[in-house]
């Protein structure tokens, strides 16, 4: 044999062990790729989230600040009104006392929706952030359950 043909023999060799290399090196390769991405995803979803959270943070607070506005003006208005008219019939106090009970219903239903609106639009970003956990998590799992199922069968 010659110099030649005894370098062509081991590449023979491992040109059949390296398919085998090669498909287990593009295998760990995706599974680094899909898991870098993976985080990626979760990272700039939990962004997103912050954000969300940041927003909502401050329509809470912005809603409870209109709010406290909203009473002291009414209650400002209130308090003019006392001390500028004096009442002086019961008709006048009843209609009086009307007024400010549908004022003081029209500032409890403007609140109450308020709230509402704040409350959902907390329980959507929550949600998304929820069903995106889940979306990008259970290929994974998937992908890990039937890695092990496989390597098992192999070592059995």
């Amino acid at each position: 044999m010659t110099e030649e043909e005894n370098f062509k023999e081991p590449e023979k060799k491992e040109s059949r062990d390296k398919p085998f290399k090669k498909g287990w090196n593009t295998f760990v390769e995706g599974i680094k790729g899909g898991f870098d991405k993976f985080q990626d995803s979760i990272e700039n979803q939990s962004k997103k989230n912050k954000e969300t959270w940041e927003g909502n943070k401050e329509k809470f607070n912005k809603f409870f600040k209109d709010a406290k506005q909203d009473w002291d003006k009414k209650i400002k208005e209130l308090n003019t009104d006392m001390e500028k008219r004096k009442i002086e019939s019961k008709e006048q106090w009843e209609a009086h006392k009307k007024k400010v009970n549908q004022d003081f219903k029209d500032w409890q239903d403007k609140t109450k929706q308020d709230w509402k609106n704040g409350v959902s639009s907390f329980k959507k970003g929550f949600f998304r952030a929820y069903l995106w956990f889940w979306a990008l998590t259970l290929p994974i799992l998937i992908i890990i359950i039937i890695v092990i199922v496989v390597m098992n069968n192999l070592t059995s």
